[in-house]
Parts: C-alpha cells; structure tokens; sequence
C-alpha cells in the first residue's frame, strides 16, 4: 500500500500524526499598513501529497482531531521557546469542533502554553459544515476570554458562511481567496465583498485576504483598506524551521 492510499485510511491518517509523518509549512500573513508579518499559518503536507484528497476523508472518519491537536501542540512548544518570535495561526476543522469531546482536549493542550495568547492565533475552516454551532461557539467564546485571537476561514467560500457570522464571536474573517479574484474582476463580487467589508465595526473584526498571488490583487485589496493578505505575491509556504 502506498503512501497516499495509506493516509486515506482512518487508520493511515492516525499512524501518520501520531509519527509526525508530515511536514509543517508556514506562510506569512502580512499586516498592510506596515508591511511587516502579523503572524505565520502554519500548513501541512503529508510526505509529498499535500493535502489534497486527504483531509476530507479524515473530516468523515472523525479522526482530522489527532491532526487539529498535534499541531495545537507543536504550535505551543514552539511559541513556549520562542515568545517573541512571530505569532502563529493553527487550524481546527469544524469536523473536530462539532464534537463535544474536542473542546476538553484543546483546553487541556492550551495549559501548556507559557507564551502570550495573543500569539496564538486560531482559525476555524469551512470545510465542514458543522450541525452544533453552539459548541463551535462554546469554544470560540472560551478561547477568546483566554486572549487567543480567533479568525473564521474562507468567508465567502460556501454556504455556511452566513451561519457562522451569526452565531460566532470572531476576531478576523479571512476572505476566500477566489472570491478575491472575482471581486477583482466583476462589480457584482465586488459590491458584495465592499458590503461584508461594512460589518468590520459593527462586529469588531479585522479582515484577511487570502490567495493574493499578484501585485494587482495586492494594489486591489489594499485599495478596499483590509487589513492583513496572504498569498504567493507576499510569501510563499516554506518549512517551519523553529519546530525540533
């Protein structure tokens, strides 16, 4: 069985995180006022794949949690020895969240960390639409009182969108990047993605863009005035280089 065929299994996923047989890529989110990275994501590939094809099976099986929290734990050891060193942001699947098991295991990780909450960002993804919003919210609420920023990924990306702007207390909205380029080349997207821009003092957030890959985009969303972009034309992913 190959590599790939392995990860696709419950069983391979489980074996590749508990061995840590994947790699932690890091991109810089930059702040655009000043130019200077705000934080990294932090990103994963399974030996060579990516992670295409192979998280979505692991968000059915249930077992996406044992990645969510190795890198929630890799995340903290690397922020204890390097406090001032750069934030970073960490993803946790709605697939995870929607279980009532998941919150007691990332507060119990989170009693690890020594460094400032602040540095440790946490972004919640849209690749699962989650049935217990109110257990997402528990979460977010909890993790915000504690001082970790939270950010809601791939806003205008899919249908769950709306629903999690209702019910969850969000720091940052990072912005799908394909609905970026759209807004960049069509009014309509355009007027749309201008209107959620409207929500940001009302709802108290600040705004990401994702997928900036060209100047012009990068022009284009600095012109809109959000607030932070990631993308090729600012950083590309490279090896966390801080983990042991």
């Amino acid at each position: 069985m190959n590599v790939l065929t392995n990860v696709l299994t419950a069983a391979g996923f489980r074996e590749h995180v508990s061995e840590q047989r994947y790699t932690v890529m890091r991109q810089p989110i930059i702040d655009l006022a000043d130019g200077h990275i705000h934080h990294y994501e932090w990103l994963v590939r399974f030996e060579g794949q990516g992670t295409e094809g192979v998280l979505r099976p692991a968000e059915i099986s249930g077992v996406i949690r044992d990645l969510d929290l190795s890198m929630l734990a890799q995340a903290i050891l690397v922020l204890n020895k390097d406090p001032d060193g750069a934030g970073i942001a960490i993803n946790l699947s709605g697939a995870s969240v929607d279980r009532e098991t998941f919150k007691p295991s990332v507060m119990a990780c989170l009693t690890a960390l020594e460094a400032s909450p602040s540095q440790l960002v946490i972004e919640l993804t849209e690749s699962w639409d989650m049935d217990r919003l109110d257990l997402a919210e528990s979460l977010i609420t909890e993790l915000k009182q504690r001082g970790h920023p939270v950010c809601l990924d791939d806003v205008g990306a899919g249908a769950a969108s709306i629903r999690y702007l209702r019910a969850l207390p969000a720091n940052w909205l990072k912005i799908d990047g394909q609905f970026v380029v759209a807004a960049y080349e069509n009014a309509r997207d355009r007027a749309i993605l201008k209107a959620l821009l409207t929500l940001r003092e009302p709802l108290d957030v600040k705004f990401i863009a994702e997928g900036i890959e060209t100047k012009e985009l990068l022009d284009f969303v600095s012109r809109l005035g959000i607030d932070a972009a990631q993308g090729y034309a600012l950083g590309k992913p490279e090896p966390e280089t801080r983990i042991a």
